[in-house]
């Protein structure tokens, strides 16, 4: 007997680590119930192909349909998502300037209109092409393997240090810009252009997500929630108070912090996996 939904998360090539870390992968029996789903917001870019019938979701305010091959990022709000019966769908969750590797274009002009924009996929058409005609799993994974492996631009000094310096965004005593820029020996204007190019949006954009990330992690691994202690944890994670941590939650999830425990308990809300950067 067929399970009425399978999802998993397949790991990426080991050469492909710093481009993305896994494929989501759902396929959803025909007769299986419809199933709503939350994602946390992630920062990342995201690469989806649809086999199956369309999947409607919404980002911010905005209402989408996922029809064959869909782009979306930086995914900076909560994502809500519709997995109707016969769903066949796999997701690429790019890590950090990953989608920028592979087309070699400005993200931040990718979705200069609004955040969390759906860009022209055209140039994917060809591939999913190729990916429907092969029903098997395995090898459609296999097939996207090798087109990343041929697409993406090797890594090179700048972009390495880049990536390296993800953990100076993480520290609340330093001024991370100022710090990297002249650690590099480039102005800090050159490093924040850098950052608009290949993750899509700002030094402050970053720290102020990464911070707001922990708070949901620490959230997603408290054993009783109804007990947080919300003035430990505005002191723990360097806010103002109260009030500065709730504007983080209306920003980034349009909740209240008890909204987004009550969503936590009934068990819908899902997050990406921790990456090797951040």
């Amino acid at each position: 007997m067929v399970a009425p939904t399978h999802s998993q998360l397949i790991d990426a090539d080991d050469r492909l680590a710093t481009v993305f870390r896994h494929f989501y992968c759902v396929q959803q029996a025909p007769d299986a119930p419809a199933i709503q789903q939350k994602l946390l917001p992630h920062y990342e870019m995201m690469l989806a192909f649809n086999f199956g019938p369309p999947i409607s979701f919404t980002v911010g305010n905005q209402e989408k349909r996922i029809e064959q091959v869909t782009i979306l990022g930086p995914l900076q709000k909560m994502l809500t998502y519709t997995l109707p019966p016969g769903t066949d769908l796999i997701v690429i969750n790019f890590a950090l300037n990953g989608f920028y590797r592979l087309l070699g274009l400005p993200i931040d002009q990718l979705s200069t209109t609004t955040p969390d924009s759906v860009i022209d996929a055209s140039r994917f058409e060809e591939l999913w092409t190729q990916l429907v005609e092969t029903p098997p799993l395995s090898d459609r994974l296999e097939i996207l393997t090798k087109y990343f492996l041929d697409c993406i631009t090797p890594l090179n000094d700048e972009t390495i240090t880049l990536l390296n310096s993800i953990p100076y965004f993480q520290n609340s005593a330093i001024e991370p810009v100022k710090t990297l820029a002249q650690e590099q020996g480039i102005s800090p204007r050159s490093l924040q252009l850098r950052l608009r190019t290949q993750f899509g949006y700002s030094a402050k954009e970053m720290t102020r997500f990464l911070r707001f990330k922990q708070v949901l992690m620490y959230l997603q691994n408290t054993t009783n929630p109804a007990d947080v202690d919300w003035l430990e944890l505005v002191s723990r994670f360097g806010y103002y108070d109260h009030s500065h941590l709730s504007k983080d939650f209306t920003y980034y999830l349009n909740v209240t912090p008890r909204q987004f425990l009550q969503q936590l308990a009934h068990g819908n809300v899902c997050s990406s996996k921790p990456g090797r950067f951040y």
